[in-house]
Order: structure tokens, then sequence, then C-alpha cells
């Protein structure tokens, strides 16, 4: 069961990053889509494996699950965070936006909790929506980086 609502979840978000306009080129989105995958797995697995704040289920299903979210629903919104922090939008709303996809991801964590995916050992709601700003913040400055790249070589 949580593979399937997890699955779905994937599939929503997804879609919702399909429809989402992107100003950035099919190369500046792969490069930050692995960006964010080696930072995502690398952050989840101190926390689960080497600090055992965050424990994830030992059991097949649950990994699976927990699989599909760390490489598709985490990076995809942390993605589509980016492409909103570097639109032409004004400063407010590229604010609320970002400060939407950070309480989905909190919501994300809370769904995660609910279906005993995971439990917060040393941690909290509070340290999720910390990380995660933080972590589009790290990710919003990398692309940053790496279009400013592309303008100097021009």
């Amino acid at each position: 069961m949580t593979l399937a609502v997890l699955a779905f979840m994937a599939w929503v978000v997804m879609i919702v990053f399909a429809i989402v306009p992107k100003g950035l080129t099919l190369t500046e989105l792969l490069f930050l889509y692995f960006v964010i995958i080696i930072l995502t797995i690398t952050l989840f697995t101190i926390l689960d494996i080497n600090l055992k704040w965050v424990p994830l289920t030992r059991n097949v299903e649950g990994s699976f699950a927990m699989y599909i979210c760390r490489f598709l629903v985490i990076p995809l919104l942390v993605l589509m965070n980016a492409c909103i922090l570097l639109s032409n939008l004004k400063a407010k709303w590229r604010a609320a936006l970002s400060a939407i996809v950070v309480i989905v991801l909190c919501g994300a964590d809370g769904i995660y909790l609910l279906l005993d995916l995971m439990e917060f050992a040393k941690w909290n709601i509070i340290y999720s929506f910390l990380m995660y700003g933080g972590f589009i913040v790290l990710v919003w400055r990398i692309a940053r980086w790496y279009i400013g790249l592309g303008k100097e070589v021009k």
C-alpha cells in the first residue's frame, strides 16, 4: 500500500513539474537534477545511517517507496523550486511559491511518518523545514553559478 501511495505522489509531482514553465535549458536541468540527487542521497544517508536522526524502515516495500521519494519526488520539487527562483517573477511571488514548495516537502515528510516509512529521532518538522530551505538555497546558488559559467564563455 505504501508503495502505491508514494508512486501516486511521484506521478502527481512529475505531472506538475511537466506543466510548470521552466526557463532553463535541458543541459542545465539535467545537471541540476543529478546534483540534487547526489546531495539528497548523501544528506539522507548521513541522517539515517550515520546519525540515526531519521531512521528509515528496513522492509523491502518501504525501502522501494523511499527510493521513489529520494530519486523522484524530492529532486523534482527542489528542481521546480530552482526554476521558480530563477524565473522573472516578482520577488514576492518567488518567495511565496518557494515557501509552498518547502511546505509540500515537509508535508511529504508527514506522509512518510504516517506510513511508518521513517521516524523522527532527534529530529522534528522545524528541522525538516530548515533543512529543505537550506537545501533549496544551496541548489539555487549552484544553479546561478552553473548558468553563469555559460554566460562567461560567450
